[in-house]
């Protein structure tokens, strides 16, 4: 097994610590709730022995805890500790003992537990919506005339986590169509970012009723020329925000500010989505701001029901449909791998360090990048070549100027050999 000392961390030794911890004796697992396996964040577990050891952890975003073990020969008991309004449901006790050999040092236990973050619908949501953006050249709503059947500037509609699930039709699909440039693009993989509230109007929306008023995606699809326009771009990368801002939606709305809104830009390359923007649906021109543009017909709707399985957090698949997919399950800690895989980083969400695990067959090509939701690189993390094996890089939540990033969502890209593998950290700082 090779570990990479790679650029990111604040030291070789810290690098060295948190990659053997993966590996040292210690116990691992996850806390789910009970019907819908959502994971439960900031659970505290507590693992206490015979030999007078005694260490607590809390579980991260994915409901996940490590705790590490003394390397001796011990019995240990390890325990959900329930907060308020929580209690044990499998095992019902809240513990599991269990004792370490010279052989047998890695323990994976999962906990059930009732908690009332378990009936929030919270950070789900989904989109459906379409409409079209008409020019102000005929000073009507509908941007028609007796010459022109129609002024529009753009039209657009689809749905994105269709019924909440990443995985129908690989997260949605979404369209849109630039009259003027006579471009029309299609998205074919679709990630939800996160939902909120626009600052300034009442939060949620009322049909249907939600407690978010705007979605944020990102994803992958391809834009071709039509009406005469031979272009053809085979993949493109895409951010969209819509704002569901009030109902019947834009045609029943004369307040600005409750008419709903869109934002699109469409790039040929990740590394510069500003700089390499094909189509952009925006107020002010400027792909580098989200100005998200009043449509004048159409309605966007936010919705949250049908909810009851949540989107699985921390795997984000492959961004081409010929790339290497991930496997939900952890992978085994063996120095022979079977398969390419990149496993979500930990601790997520992340303040101070995080790292990552990934796996490659044979020796190959390895670049590990990370980028923001804009699709700006912010730190390259590897950049060489990795024998065959399992590797361990560390991040230490600094961009490639050594400044600290700030807190939100940030995207890790695996290059190996051609093929793309893609994970998400959000970060607390």
């Amino acid at each position: 097994m090779r570990r990479f000392i790679v650029r990111g961390l604040l030291s070789a030794s810290l690098l060295m610590l948190c990659a053997g911890a993966a590996f040292a004796w210690h116990v691992e697992g996850h806390v789910f709730c009970p019907e819908t396996k959502t994971p439960l964040s900031g659970v505290e577990i507590r693992v206490t022995s015979d030999c007078g050891f005694d260490e607590t952890g809390t579980t991260d975003g994915d409901g996940y805890y490590f705790i590490g073990l003394p390397e001796k020969v011990c019995c240990f008991r390890v325990a959900v500790v329930p907060g308020s309004g929580q209690s044990a449901v499998d095992p019902a006790s809240g513990y599991y003992d269990f004792c370490t050999t010279e052989s047998d040092y890695e323990f994976t236990r999962d906990f059930t537990i009732e908690s009332p973050e378990c009936g929030k619908k919270e950070g789900l949501c989904w989109l459906t919506g379409g409409g079209a953006k008409f020019s102000s050249i005929t000073g009507t709503d509908l941007g028609q005339s007796k010459r022109q059947k129609s002024t529009k500037l753009y039209n657009w509609g689809g749905n994105v986590n269709p019924g909440c699930s990443p995985t129908a039709g690989d997260g949605g699909q979404w369209n849109t169509i630039d009259d003027a440039q006579k471009l029309h693009f299609q998205g074919f993989h679709i990630e939800v970012v996160r939902c909120g509230n626009v600052d300034g109007i009442p939060p949620g929306s009322t049909s249907p009723v939600t407690p978010f008023n705007f979605i944020e995606w990102t994803g992958t699809g391809r834009v071709k020329g039509v009406q005469g326009n031979k272009a053809d771009y085979p993949l493109v990368y895409f951010f969209g925000r819509c704002e569901d801002r009030n109902e019947p939606g834009s045609n029943g709305q004369r307040d600005g500010a409750g008419k709903d809104r869109y934002f699109l830009n469409v790039y040929t390359d990740p590394s510069n989505p500003t700089g390499s923007s094909i189509m952009l649906v925006d107020i002010d021109g400027d792909p580098a701001t989200v100005d998200p543009l009043i449509i004048t017909d159409g309605n966007m709707q936010i919705h949250i029901s049908s909810c009851d399985d949540p989107p699985t957090t921390g795997l984000v698949a492959s961004p081409r449909a010929d790339d290497a997919q991930l496997s939900p399950s952890t992978p085994a800690a063996t120095d022979e791998p079977a398969s390419l895989w990149f496993a979500a980083p930990r601790p997520s969400p992340a303040s101070g360090s995080t790292t990552m695990r990934f796996s490659v067959p044979q020796a190959s090509d390895v670049q590990l990048s990370v980028y923001d939701l804009m699709g700006r690189e912010v730190a390259e993390l590897m950049n060489g070549r990795a024998a065959a094996g399992i590797h361990t890089v560390g991040w230490d939540l600094r961009d490639g100027m050594g400044q600290p990033v700030s807190r939100g969502i940030y995207f890790l890209r695996l290059r190996v050999n051609g093929s793309v593998l893609n994970q998400r950290v959000t970060v607390m700082n």
